[in-house]
């Protein structure tokens, strides 16, 4: 099936946001973005008012629209949302998961470790949502996953702010092999305990406060 012109506006524009490349408070313009991402305006225009919708843009008037600021209260509160919906995916992926999907994630795991150890931020960062997209698809519960993305994608905006450290990136990459543990031997209590932490670990390595 053919990927829409306004999902493939939504989809660039997130990846631009995501990756930093259109900082928060940064001004957005259907004109500008439209050049930006080489396509016309009116795919442009959907993208936009989708992305106002689910919270990485934020209209302030009719006439401006800035990528999405958020106070640290909402930050906060994001993480502890996260943190509630997370554990209960890891709780309902411990009593689940399959030989198979537990050596995909420790593949992931291995390769995060690898881009760790050379430095490369930005590939551990796309490594570690895959982790945890993984997790919540072995959690087979649809709407729970739903939300989840929802309040990962707000979490997401503050990308820049986690994991850019080493001492930050050796913490996750230690509570993500105390997760595995946990999953391995089927633990959905522990799973979901260490899940929680890893999300309040994610929220105190923003360095907010």
């Amino acid at each position: 099936m053919t990927e829409s012109l306004s999902n493939q506006a939504r989809r660039k524009t997130e990846e631009l946001i995501l990756k930093g490349s259109l900082a928060a408070g940064a001004k957005i313009t259907e004109r500008d973005l439209a050049e930006r991402l080489g396509m016309s305006r009116a795919p442009v225009r959907e993208a936009i008012r989708e992305l106002v919708t689910v919270g990485l843009l934020e209209q302030i008037s009719a006439r401006q629209i800035v990528v999405r600021q958020l106070e640290l209260s909402e930050v906060r509160e994001i993480f502890e949302i996260r943190g509630m919906l997370e554990s209960r995916a890891a709780s309902l992926a411990s009593e689940r998961i399959t030989t198979e999907q537990y050596k995909s994630l420790e593949a992931l795991h291995l390769e995060m470790k690898t881009t760790a150890t050379r430095g490369e931020f930005s590939d551990y960062f796309d490594l570690n949502i895959a982790f945890h997209t993984l997790i919540h698809e072995i959690a087979a519960a649809p709407r729970l996953a739903t939300l989840i993305d929802q309040v990962m994608r707000e979490s997401l905006l503050f990308r820049s702010r986690g994991l850019v450290d080493e001492a930050n990136i050796r913490s996750s990459i230690e509570e993500h092999e105390q997760l595995l543990k946990a999953l391995r031997v089927g633990d959905a209590e522990l799973t979901s305990l260490l899940m929680r932490r890893h999300i309040q670990g994610g929220f105190n390595r923003l360095e907010l406060i």
